[in-house]
């Protein structure tokens, strides 16, 4: 599917294409259409360049990044190009592979990646990521054996162009007519739509200083420059901090490169005028500052993952970063909830890759870059025609954008980002095969048997289940949700319990069947509800210990279900379980307040006093502003006679509420500083009274 090989290889001979001298930017002078009509419809595309130019068009449309049905997509077309190519060459009884440095790395990773499933607490996601590299790994694989000539280099470059283009002329008329704030084309994030942008811009501009203006005519030049505009006016209308290094990295390589150090006195008088002159760009990094209490919580989270990397060298395991944040918070002191954000993501690729994967792990990707790196110096030092080199110079500029915007944000986690990453850093390295295609491929011998057969069949078999599993198990749960928000608990339930089969391996779904259970017992009083869901919890905690949510609903079903039983044996009995439920819970996320809140609450009862004191003050050293907690130990400050202790409890929390009383205020926030004062304040008063 991928190769044509021997076949393809002999026509490109005939035809001279695969020669230096030709140029696709020659003899089009009557028709401004005739170039494009000629590199895409001269000849039928390869079914390699029918897949790149497929995803590139399609990777863009997956709304929020992370849609389960583009992605299912995706990754079932990548997989089914993987066993239809091994099969065919299986054919053939033989594998051609190009020579490249770059393989063995690659294997190398996919294989420490592959080993840190066995660390990882949950597996689900880890598993879920392995897929993703797997199936990244066939896109590279499918640009390197698949692209075989200059016109076919050529083509994928026109369809990240235009799309770049059209994405542009979109967010331009987002910011414009629609009324966004900030474009953003068809993603769900402006960053990453600003770096897509600069994907564009790099190949257009490396074109147009490489190819000498004599040897374009008119029409080209303002197709390219009419790229250059458009992408450029759409990341400057994206307000992207993350994208300006993007593409101030490909303005340094591509100017550096082609003009030497005074394309660096350029840029400096060009960003300087960026800084000066009001724009978009410059107007948000002002704003943000005022606006935005998280603006610059990225340090923070860089310091908290180098914290996490130091406890776990070996890393955590694929896809844990954002489950490990329960115990690795940090604070934002103007916040009401100063714990309420916990990172998801390090913003920052290479510092979560060395927390997920370790230090071993970074260090085989940054070896692959490396090598890469060497394989763009090789080819920019052969003989290139202009716009072989400006392509050349173009795609690795596109490529080390990317992979700088990865140092602040999360760039390889949007698939179409990380299309582009690939595909224009593979495109790089395809240009030395296709001018020596006998010494830069190698063929291995593979001859058809039926257990090799049997074996590669069942391979793609149980990929494409685990593929298919997660998005099933999505939709059953989403269809249950909405059953459940129009108040048909019974048929929500039914669909909570078909995504759990379909996907026993996701806590959230186990999660949703306790949640419906319980208010189950709330409708019907029946303790049995109560006991199924407390079976549901344990799955849930059994599959993500790292999670502490579940843990603390656990307990509280332990408390209600203790309430139902006037045994004091029973009651007893659950009320310690309880109590190990939120002890789990502390331990898994050692900054929310609630389990602190609910021990006290439950060793109040017991007589121990000095207990729930104890569990009283560490929820207030955690979160100040939780009144809740306060307005407790005032009470038992007051009742040991501890008046100015009490006192001054309760002033803190006058304080509190004054402070915030005018901010519109989120549930959680109002759950933090919502408690009656009148009780303990008459309280105060009558023992202040003589």
């Amino acid at each position: 599917m991928i190769e044509h090989c021997e076949r393809e290889q002999l026509v490109h001979a005939k035809t001279g294409e695969g020669q230096a001298a030709s140029s696709p930017l020659e003899g089009f002078d009557r028709n401004p259409g005739a170039i494009l009509k000629h590199l895409l419809f001269s000849q039928p595309f390869s079914s390699a360049i029918l897949l790149l130019g497929g995803l590139i068009i399609f990777s863009p449309l997956i709304e929020g990044g992370t849609t389960q049905l583009p992605v299912l997509i995706m990754r079932l077309i990548l997989l089914g190009t993987l066993i239809v190519w091994v099969t065919y060459r299986m054919k053939l009884e033989a594998i051609v592979l190009i020579r490249s440095r770059l393989i063995p790395v690659l294997v190398l990773f996919l294989g420490w990646a592959g080993l840190s499933l066995w660390w990882a607490p949950y597996k689900n996601p880890s598993v879920q990521w392995f897929i993703s590299l797997l199936m990244y790994a066939v896109l590279f694989g499918v640009v390197l054996q698949g692209v075989k000539a200059k016109r076919q280099v050529w083509q994928v470059a026109i369809v990240i162009m235009g799309m770049g283009l059209c994405e542009g002329v979109f967010g331009i008329v987002q910011y414009v007519w629609l009324g966004e704030a900030r474009a953003k084309g068809t993603f769900f994030n402006p960053n990453f739509f600003a770096t897509y942008e600069v994907v564009g811009l790099s190949i257009a501009l490396a074109l147009l200083s490489s190819v000498h203006r004599s040897e374009m005519k008119r029409w080209q030049s303002v197709f390219l420059w009419s790229i250059v505009a458009v992408t450029f006016s759409a990341f400057m209308v994206a307000q992207s901090r993350g994208a300006l290094l993007a593409l101030v990295t490909a303005a340094i390589f591509i100017g550096c490169y082609r003009f030497g150090k005074i394309a660096l006195l350029i840029l400096i008088v060009c960003l300087a005028a960026g800084a000066v002159i009001p724009n978009p760009l410059k107007q948000r990094m002002s704003d943000v500052a005022t606006q935005d209490p998280y603006a610059f919580s990225r340090i923070d989270i860089w310091k908290n993952s180098m914290e996490r990397l130091a406890d776990r060298p070996l890393g955590v395991g694929l896809g844990m970063y954002k489950y490990s944040s329960f115990q690795y918070r940090f604070p934002i002191e103007s916040n009401i909830v100063r714990y309420g954000k916990r990172a998801e993501s390090a913003h920052n690729e290479y510092l979560q890759m060395a927390v997920e994967l370790g230090v071993g792990g970074l260090a085989i990707f940054l070896l692959g870059i490396g090598l890469w790196g060497r394989e763009v110096t090789v080819a920019l030092r052969s003989k290139l025609e202009p716009w072989e080199r400006g392509l050349v110079t173009g795609l690795t500029g596109a490529a080390l954008g990317i992979l700088a915007h990865g140092a602040v944000d999360s760039v390889f986690h949007e698939p179409a980002l990380v299309v582009l990453l690939i595909v224009c850093g593979g495109l790089v390295m395809v240009f030395q095969p296709i001018k020596m295609p006998d010494i830069s491929r190698r063929s291995l011998p593979f001859s058809y048997h039926p257990v090799r057969l049997f074996f590669i069949l069942v391979c793609g078999v149980a990929l494409a289940i685990l593929t298919i599993q997660p998005a099933a198990g999505w939709y059953a749960h989403e269809r249950g949700q909405a059953e459940a928000q129009s108040g048909k608990r019974d048929l929500a339930l039914d669909w909570f319990r078909l995504a759990s089969r379909i996907d026993p391996g996701t806590t959230g779904y186990h999660d949703a069947i306790a949640r419906t259970l319980v208010q189950f017992f709330h409708q019907s009083g029946d303790p049995q509800w109560l006991v199924k869901a407390v079976e549901e919890e344990g799955q849930a905690i059994a599959l993500n210990p790292l999670d502490g949510r579940f843990p603390y609903r656990l307990g509280t079903i332990y408390g209600v279900l203790a309430e139902q039983h006037p045994s004091k044996d029973q009651h007893d009995l659950l009320l310690n379980q309880a109590v190990q439920a939120y002890k789990q819970a502390i331990h898994a996320d050692p900054y929310s307040p609630l389990s602190y809140m609910a021990l006290a609450n439950i060793r109040l009862p017991q007589g121990r006093v000095e207990e729930a004191k104890l569990w009283l003050q560490r929820a207030v050293g955690t979160e100040p502003n939780y009144l809740p907690a306060r307005a407790v130990l005032a009470e038992l400050s007051l009742k040991a006679g501890e008046h100015e202790v009490a006192q001054l409890e309760f002033a803190a929390i006058v304080a509190v509420q004054r402070k915030y009383e005018r901010e519109v205020l989120s549930d959680i926030e109002r759950q933090f500083i919502t408690v009656d004062l009148s009780p303990l304040g008459r309280a105060l008063t009558l023992e202040s009274k003589p």
